[in-house]
């Protein structure tokens, strides 16, 4: 999913801004180390801010059939 040219670019200014995290590099847990850091750090600066966290579970279609561990959906769980 890109948020600066994809779809998500065509509602900018109609509805409220969305916050972004990378997806996970790949279907291991340590290939989302850097996802899972940059959610932490997003929900620590915006937690005043967020509603909710939408992801596509175990598999990403959006982008691209991109798998990743459910691990990340723990840990997402966790952080929330």
């Amino acid at each position: 999913c890109d948020p600066t040219n994809g779809m998500h670019s065509m509602f900018a200014g109609i509805l409220a801004q969305q916050l972004f995290v990378p997806s996970p590099t790949g279907p291991h847990p340590n290939d989302a180390v850097e996802t899972l850091h940059q959610m932490e750090r997003t929900l620590r600066l915006h937690h005043h801010e967020v509603a909710a966290v939408i992801m596509e579970p175990i598999v990403q279609g959006a982008g691209g059939m991109k798998f990743y561990s459910p691990s990340v959906l723990k840990r997402v769980r966790e952080l929330c």
